[in-house]
């Protein structure tokens, strides 16, 4: 066999990182994608040696972008979650850090003309159905990356990037709220179990910390296996009530990255995994999410958003446990903080999100050409 090659480009976006992807590039049968991009990242080993993956959840992305023939949209752009040690992608939500470069590479590789001093790149995530504003600084024709923004995963500073989602509730249910209710009662280990199920960008289940048996200040390297495997359990249960599965025990292999689940804990001050310390004044809602049964290292932006909506909608977990503060959510995560402004109205007893913003950074890592076999 010989080497074939494909044109992309390595982006970070957010505490992201990914391989990008001209649809055109990639052959017209889209039934081949699925095992060419699994060559291409390594998958189906623990490090992904033989491939651009990066052996962690936050690095086994991919994006494909193309120009749009949408009323008002410039680029669609579809995003996968690429298995590391099992090789699937997971094609159902959307991410939101990484949307963060979508933009950038759509500037990059020439479907979106550069305009000063900010390019607003209007996006269409065919994931999820809906569309996402990116606004780009541009000076010169290109994009700025250096800037003075500072984002919390990140090590170094570069240009702020509005990422506005509009209308982000449903994402994946159709519904805000999954089930019709802020809450619900699900039984884990033969006791009830209080949980909120949240779509906004993308669906999530909430937990106290104090239920799981946890604190809410929990670093990635302090969760155990039994820990993790109850958290699972609840997770399943809520990705059958989502309909994503029929029984809670294919939710696993068949829907193992959506619902994320979210331990919400009190507000109180704690340590970051780099040793900053965060006080309780530093933010409005205690939170760790958990992806592909790991705890996220930081915190991914339609996770965000999903926690923030919730935080906003009366009678769930988190609005109990969450500090108002009016349009602006600050989540307390494991590498720090991250702010998410809501926009919201209430009809009687029904909240509708409006629109959620997100600041983020992104930067063009490589561009090139990937080769597989």
């Amino acid at each position: 066999m010989v080497l074939r090659g494909i044109p992309c480009m390595l982006m970070r976006g957010g505490t992201s990182k990914g391989v990008f992807f001209k649809k055109e590039d990639l052959p017209e049968d889209h039934r081949l994608w699925d095992e060419i991009i699994l060559k291409i990242f390594g998958s189906g080993d623990p490090l992904q040696i033989d491939g651009l993956g990066g052996s962690r959840v936050n690095s086994s992305k991919v994006m494909i972008v193309w120009k749009s023939e949408r009323e008002g949209i410039d680029v669609d752009y579809l995003f996968g979650q690429v298995g590391i040690e099992k090789r699937f992608i997971d094609w159902t939500g959307n991410c939101g850090n990484l949307t963060a470069a979508v933009g950038c590479f759509a500037i990059e590789a020439g479907l979106v003309k550069p305009i000063e001093p900010v390019t607003t790149v209007r996006m269409y995530n065919v994931n999820t159905s809906k569309r996402v504003d990116a606004l780009i600084p541009v000076k010169d024709m290109q994009i700025i990356y250096e800037g003075d923004y500072m984002i919390d995963g990140v090590p170094n500073p570069g240009s702020r990037i509005d990422l506005v989602w509009y209308d982000p509730g449903g994402a994946t249910t159709g519904k805000l709220l999954p089930t019709g209710n802020s809450r619900d009662i699900i039984k884990v280990e033969g006791r009830e179990l209080e949980i909120s199920i949240v779509d906004s960008a993308n669906p999530a289940v909430f937990v106290r910390a104090e239920d799981v048996g946890l604190k809410g200040v929990e670093l990635p390297n302090h969760i155990d296996k039994k820990t993790l495997e109850k958290l699972e359990i609840i997770r399943s249960k809520a990705a059958k009530l989502c309909g994503f599965v029929k029984r809670e025990e294919e939710a696993i292999l068949k829907s193992p990255h959506f619902p994320y689940i979210v331990v919400i804990g009190s507000r109180q001050d704690y340590i970051t995994v780099q040793g900053k310390h965060i006080r309780r004044e530093d933010y409005t809602i205690l939170a760790r999410l958990f992806s592909l049964q790991q705890m996220h290292h930081a915190y991914p932006v339609t996770g965000a958003i999903s926690t923030a909506s919730a935080a906003k909608i009366p009678g769930t977990i988190v609005n109990e446990l969450a500090e108002d503060r009016g349009e602006i959510v600050l989540i307390g995560h494991p590498k720090g903080v991250i702010d998410v402004k809501i926009r919201m109205k209430q009809f009687g007893h029904q909240t509708i999100i409006e629109s959620a913003t997100v600041g983020r950074t992104a930067r063009k890592l490589m561009s090139g050409i990937t080769y597989y076999l």
